[in-house]
């Protein structure tokens, strides 16, 4: 992690197959406190994708500002200009000299939280502490090939860190229409986990929905996975389809209460397989619907039962733009037991709204996962269901302030009740 640091670069963050790339709104320029833009925001991702083009030394509040803007009303003549003005050293004399050797540009961005935290439980500690501190890389190694890679460094609760590699892929990128890439990822299933990786400051909410927990904070669904994955999109003209196939090694570690990373080798011979179809009909831009299904074998610490035949189908339906968030996904995940014993069906739900007002966002998530008894992974986690509300304020660009409540009842464990403060930025 230290020498990616030391080969930090101009900031970039570009997810690879994020099914809708809008994200969070900021300033245009840097506000003082309480101040409000003048005009709407311009989305992270669209800021962040603009800095990955320019070279190591341009200003990052110069470019955020609209005068850098394409859509900020400069003639044709003015923009080309500044696109010649941030085009690489490495780009001009590829193009002054075409035999010149290519160099690798690695680009690097680090993202970190800190919250305060208020639980009612009986035997709950609260106070300050530290969240993720989050390494993103990329690198092109020509106009088809790029390299990512994301550690991550998370504080735990025994006053203690935890180190991962959380995703390392070469992606080969001919055309729109296919992209492979090979190594450790976020699994495709719905559309939060591939939408929002691991920096907090992209998402509105202080956390990620309860069916879309980290492995660490005993997620249900296999958050990562290794092997090979492919997607793109499918020529259907307004109708906007896109495809996504994985092939994978799937869980390890399948009983433990946070089911372990899975950095080698699957516990058996099965592999894991993932297919998802979404639309983005151009009729009503920002809309998304899809559907996907994950398959794999799983098997137990305890060698005396049945392997188990996992069926993850999720479904979601998402409306995004710059000021209006619409999220909601749904999940039925079965074990099915080799051997003819009865399968458990566990079911997850989450539904979430906001709305920007200039740099302040407030917002609303239901969150609802039902584990039945019978489950031969997580029956311990039972029924868990509540609401959070909360606000988002983008004091600066790339630093955020949230203010979080949230009500989880349980059917295994006492119901709770939590403030959280948090503050995510990216640097």
């Amino acid at each position: 992690m230290a020498a990616l640091c030391a080969r930090a670069q101009s900031p970039t963050v570009r997810p690879l197959y994020a099914p809708l790339a809008g994200m969070q709104g900021m300033p245009d320029t840097e506000l003082d406190v309480g101040a409000q833009p003048s005009e709407p925001p311009e989305p992270a991702l669209a800021l962040l994708m603009r800095l990955a083009e320019a070279p190591a030394g341009a200003d990052a509040t110069a470019m955020a500002h609209p005068a850098h803007r394409p859509d900020a009303g400069q003639h044709a003549d003015h923009e080309q200009h500044a696109h010649d003005g941030l085009r690489s050293a490495d780009e001009k004399a590829s193009e002054d000299d075409p035999d010149a050797p290519f160099s690798p540009q690695f680009q690097v961005h680090l993202f970190a939280d800190m919250k305060y935290a208020a639980v009612d439980t009986t035997g709950s500690r609260n106070g300050f502490s530290l969240g993720q501190f989050d390494l993103f890389g990329r690198s092109e190694l020509s106009d088809a090939v790029n390299v990512i890679a994301e550690a991550t460094l998370t504080a735990l609760p025994r006053n203690t860190f935890s180190a991962h590699l959380e995703r390392l892929m070469l992606t080969y990128s001919p055309s729109d229409v296919f992209s492979a890439s090979v190594g450790r990822y976020h699994t495709g299933i719905g559309y939060y986990n591939t939408a929002y990786h691991h920096g907090t400051w992209f998402q509105t909410a202080t956390g990620r929905p309860l069916i879309y927990a980290i492995d660490g904070d005993i997620g249900v669904i296999p958050i990562h996975t290794l092997g090979v994955s492919a997607t793109g999109s499918i020529r259907s003209g307004s109708l906007g389809l896109h495809y996504l196939a994985e092939f994978g090694s799937g869980r390890a570690g399948q009983a433990s209460a946070a089911p372990a990373t899975q950095p080698a080798l699957n516990d058996n011979n099965t592999p894991s397989v993932n297919g998802a179809l979404w639309i983005r009909p151009e009729a009503l831009d920002g809309l998304q619907l899809g559907v996907s299904v994950y398959r794999d074998r799983l098997t137990l610490i305890d060698t005396t039962k049945a392997p188990n035949d996992e069926t993850i189908a999720a479904a979601h339906i998402v409306y995004k733009t710059d000021a209006l968030e619409l999220m909601t996904e749904g999940m039925i995940m079965r074990h099915d037991p080799l051997g003819g014993a009865p399968a458990s069906d566990s079911r997850g739900y989450y539904a979430q709204a906001s709305r920007r007002f200039g740099t302040t966002r407030p917002y609303v998530r239901m969150d609802y996962l039902d584990i039945p008894t019978t489950d031969p992974l997580f029956a311990f986690l039972g029924k868990r269901y509540g609401p959070s509300v909360g606000v988002r304020y983008d004091f600066q660009p790339f630093a955020a302030l949230k203010l979080q409540t949230s009500h989880l009842n349980q059917t295994t464990r006492p119901d709770m009740s939590r403030f959280d403060a948090q503050v995510s930025f990216m640097f």
